[in-house]
């Protein structure tokens, strides 16, 4: 919500209202009693309870009375539990949807209890979130960085943070990003509002690739649980109803590769400050926008930049190049299946028709004295004889984005082949001690691919060269910069 600034408060952009949101996650969370309405199923009008387990999710009890060991688990089904679950308590209804059970186990007795572990638990149904002003609330463990993106200042009760909120546009829809830190409690929350009414699917969507997105820039991804709210259009934020999904863990490796401040202290250094009028230090809202409408619209980018995410996190060295290298030839890959005709050997395609003709033909003369293996194997490399090499879809994308490789970056290039195979540069009696040369490797990779994928974004700007920090942290001289302006 917009606000006016009275004369007793610091100037602020904007202001939110959080705690009814977080109060009513609170409630759902608390232990619950509830009826089962679920018409056929042996489970209907039994008493169920809920509770939520820090780990495991939500934990519901069945409470079934007259069911002996002989009679009841012979057709689980027949309870329902694999169904969308309905329970009603104080006149409101609450819902499972369909196959979220992740974990049944049962106690035999008189009750006969029924215990699930779901992965969703929410007051009303996914209907009525359509159409609605919708809150996506991110319980984190650690507390957001919004210090790489051009922010506009938000005041929440009584407290105005100065880089507190990220404007949005995504799918032609309007987005709000903030932070929000209780110091009482010191839990951190990262929440993302729809400024229109949104369908339940489509906000999933587009707030899954804002995440992405942001896990992308900053190095966390933040997942682990999800709680979706509906909220008032006048923006007092009473939130009307709560969904609960768990998610896969969250990424933390806080490996951003925008780092503001230190990319003004290195231009300052370098006596170059004056590139500080033409380059941004923060990521603008319109860039980070497109960001965000390319992963939610291109499924292999978004891929790639979870591979680069779950890279940030492996210790393993080996496997960290290996994940980077995968992720390399998927963006190569893309980037060059939509630029098929600048790659092409001969880009003239009749010229080309013409060439494969020949060859064919010259092929059909000698058809009798190859086997049919022969003829299969040779027409086939005739057909692909206008296609880019394998090592020209890895450096073209370069070319194309006009992104200029040291001798290092073309070096590695040529051994990220080793790496998607399982091998490295090295042999393997050395491979123990070269460590530090496999870590400066996988930086580079990492390099690489960020560059890559901004520049497909429009990014024009700056960025951090992990192989420049590597060296400066570990080697005695330092031939790459510290970062990259693309």
């Amino acid at each position: 919500m917009e606000s006016k600034n009275n004369k007793f408060q610091h100037e602020f952009d904007f202001e939110k209202e959080v705690y009814s949101s977080i109060n009513s996650i609170k409630s759902l969370e608390e232990e619950a009693v509830y009826k089962t309405i679920m018409d056929g199923f042996s489970i209907n009008n039994s008493i169920a309870t809920s509770i939520k387990d820090e780990n495991k999710g939500f934990i519901i009890k069945f409470f079934l009375d007259g069911f002996t060991e002989e009679d009841n688990m012979k057709e689980l089904d027949n309870f329902g539990i694999k169904e969308r679950l309905i329970l009603e308590r104080n006149g409101c209804k609450y819902s499972i949807n369909k196959n979220s059970t992740r974990k049944i186990t049962t106690t035999f007795g008189d009750p006969k209890v029924i215990t699930i572990e779901v992965n969703n638990f929410q007051s009303l149904e996914d209907d009525f979130f359509n159409d609605n002003l919708l809150r996506l609330i991110v319980p984190t463990s650690v507390e957001p960085d919004f210090d790489d993106f051009n922010c506009k200042s938000l005041h929440i009760s009584g407290i105005t943070t100065f880089c507190g909120l990220i404007e949005l546009k995504l799918n032609n829809k309007n987005y709000h990003i903030f932070k929000h830190r209780n110091d009482d409690t010191e839990e951190n929350y990262f929440i993302i509002d729809s400024i229109e009414k949104n369908s339940f699917e489509e906000f999933k969507k587009n707030t899954s690739a804002i995440l992405l997105a942001f896990g992308f820039i900053t190095g966390n991804l933040f997942q682990d649980e999800f709680y979706y709210q509906i909220i008032k259009e006048d923006y007092t934020t009473i939130a009307e109803a709560t969904a609960y999904f768990k998610k896969e863990p969250s990424i933390i490796t806080d490996a951003g590769f925008l780092n503001p401040m230190e990319f003004k202290s290195y231009l300052e250094y370098l006596k170059k400050d004056e590139l500080l009028e033409k380059i941004p230090l923060r990521l603008e809202s319109h860039n980070f926008s497109k960001i965000c409408e390319l992963v939610s619209r291109n499924l292999t980018l978004a891929r790639s930049i979870k591979l680069l995410l779950e890279g940030n996190q492996t210790k393993l060295l080996l496997l960290r190049a290996g994940i980077y290298s995968i992720a390399l030839e998927t963006i190569t890959g893309f980037i060059c299946e939509e630029n098929e005709n600048k790659l092409k050997p001969i880009p003239n395609k009749e010229l080309s028709k013409k060439i494969i003709g020949k060859f064919k033909e010259t092929l059909e003369e000698y058809e009798g004295l190859i086997s049919d293996y022969g003829n299969e194997v040779l027409n086939k490399n005739i057909s692909n004889i206008n296609k880019p090499t394998n090592s020209k879809k890895l450096s073209k994308p370069f070319e194309l984005y006009n992104i200029r490789l040291s001798k290092s970056e073309l070096l590695i290039l040529n051994h990220r082949n080793k790496f998607l195979h399982g091998t490295s540069p090295f042999n393997e009696e050395e491979l123990e001690s070269k460590d530090k040369e496999i870590a400066y490797i996988s930086k580079k990779l990492l390099t690489l691919c960020n560059s890559l994928i901004l520049k497909y974004c429009g990014y024009s700007g700056h960025m951090v060269d992990y192989g420049g920090y590597h060296q400066l942290n570990w080697e005695e001289n330092r031939t790459e910069p510290l970062f990259k302006i693309i």
